[in-house]
């Protein structure tokens, strides 16, 4: 492994609320935990033109253009959106993380689907599945699963299902969930999620019963593209097999390559603090965070 270091810029700003603020942090810190990657975050890419991605690798997007899912969406607008897909199309990585998947409305342009390699909207028969906590299944061959367990828990994640995926693409699925009618039972859903449900005949729901891709990959002109939908918040990014498949995809997305190998937590390491790659013992870590 040589000793390069790859250039991120996180771009966010409008989160919806039901998320953690913490989590763009956690992102940058497992990423450079690694020593493969310089993070930077913006919160403000409005505008941005090409002159502002000079120098970097990728993009990692979290952005999802609501304070609240109730209000209208606000996207980056024409110029920075197309300076992203542009980005891209020549050579550049990106990564679009979660929630950020999901088409505005207004719909984002037809270029961000077709970079996306489907189109998510909850109006065009995307859904949400009500289970927090589900078994993600990995789907080997990639080397970006090399080591990875077969499959392994979340915890408070959301599990979007449905994507519409383009006939033009040629997605490479990572991960898979599957998405059951035993999954839509009233006595176990969210308030919220219970009156979205209302009057629905689950029977009837699209794509029920089958697996869903969670994590793929796609190609965009030159440039190579990562989508992790699932990473809601701390307790799924938390995990050991999140932490493995987010570094390797994004630096898959930065350069072609997969070099970074599974976190060892083997042995004396096994009491090694998250994010993994860094050697830091829960001891030494409880001393500097002591009276927090």
């Amino acid at each position: 492994m040589d000793n390069k270091k790859y250039r991120i810029l996180l771009v966010t700003g409008i989160v919806t609320d039901e998320h953690d603020p913490k989590v763009n942090g956690m992102l940058r810190r497992m990423l450079e935990s690694t020593g493969r990657f310089e993070v930077k975050i913006t919160e403000e890419f409005r505008g941005a033109t090409a002159e502002t991605l000079e120098g970097y690798d990728a993009v990692l997007l979290n952005y999802d253009g609501k304070k609240d899912v109730t209000i209208p969406y606000v996207g980056l607008g024409e110029t920075a959106e197309r300076t992203i897909c542009d980005f891209v199309a020549a050579g550049g990585g990106i990564i679009i993380y979660h929630s950020s998947m999901i088409m505005g409305e207004p719909a984002l342009p037809e270029e961000y689907s077709r970079m996306i390699g489907g189109t998510f909207r909850f109006d065009n028969g995307g859904r949400k599945n009500p289970k927090l906590a589900f078994s993600v299944d990995t789907v080997f061959g990639d080397p970006i699963n090399e080591g990875m367990p077969a499959s392994w828990i979340t915890a408070q994640d959301d599990l979007f299902v449905n994507m519409k995926w383009r006939d033009d693409c040629q997605v490479e699925v990572l991960a898979t969930v599957y998405d059951g009618i035993e999954d839509y039972d009233f006595r176990k859903m969210q308030k919220h999620l219970a009156r979205d449900y209302e009057g629905i005949d689950f029977s009837g729901l699209e794509n029920l019963n089958q697996d869903h891709a969670v994590i793929w990959k796609n190609t965009y002109g030159k440039g190579r593209v990562f989508v992790p939908a699932i990473g809601h918040g701390p307790d799924t990014i938390l995990r050991a097999p999140f932490v493995a498949v987010m570094c390797r995809g994004v630096e898959w997305a930065c350069s072609g390559e997969v070099t970074i190998p599974y976190p060892d937590i083997q042995g004396a390491r096994r009491v090694n603090v998250w994010p993994f790659y860094e050697d830091m013992s829960l001891q030494t870590y409880a001393k500097m965070t002591e009276g927090r």
